[in-house]
């Protein structure tokens, strides 16, 4: 990872600390999957990384994080508010070009967008389609449907069952934004197949 990406995760951790349980691990899983993509499918990963690094730092400003339900809509749009403040924060923190920290803080403000029916953005950004991807198939590694089980309360056979009927965010003509997450989609799924089917869920 570029020197510049490791500066902004080092300003950005203590607020993860602060945020969702599996929030970091989550995050150190995004910077790696992300850096792949980038390159696979030519995507800019000045703008990418940062987003990644940074979209979920809102959350260290809900109160008992740990105790909410995260897919409450109320609860989103606070995360991505207080994001994009802090985003702000940490890129001038490390003299990141304005123009691009504009950009970035944008797209932190409107990561989750698409729960709130607004998908246009992402069906039309490759930098935006590919993170939600990303973000998405975070729920299909071991430890993040492990994680995401815990919080929604679902069994072994609840949990495949919800992952298997929702294979992206954004259903229609363009579920998934590359060939690269597309196929990585279908990787996981099968991963947690085996896992879930058989009553276990892997921490890798």
């Amino acid at each position: 990872m570029q020197q510049i990406y490791q500066k902004i995760w080092e300003l950005a951790k203590p607020y993860y600390e602060k945020g969702r349980p599996m929030d970091i691990v989550h995050i150190e899983w995004f910077m790696e999957i992300a850096t792949m993509v980038c390159d696979k499918e030519k995507l800019d990963d000045t703008i990418l990384l940062p987003l990644v690094i940074l979209h979920d730092v809102g959350y260290s400003r809900v109160k008992d994080v740990a105790e909410k339900n995260y897919y409450q809509l109320d609860i989103r749009r606070f995360h991505m508010d207080e994001g994009k403040k802090i985003t702000e924060e940490i890129l001038r923190a490390v003299a990141y070009p304005e123009e691009k920290i504009k950009i970035i803080a944008d797209y932190v403000g409107v990561h989750d967008n698409w729960a709130f029916g607004e998908v246009d953005r992402f069906t039309n950004n490759p930098i935006l389609g590919t993170f939600k991807d990303l973000d998405y198939l975070w729920i299909y590694t071991g430890k993040g449907s492990k994680a995401i089980q815990e919080n929604m309360r679902k069994s072994d056979r609840e949990m495949l069952k919800f992952l298997k009927s929702e294979p992206s965010p954004i259903y229609g003509k363009k579920p998934f934004s590359n060939e690269t997450t597309k196929q990585l989609h279908k990787e996981l799924l099968t991963e947690r197949e085996l896992e879930l089917g058989n009553g276990s869920v892997d921490s890798s």
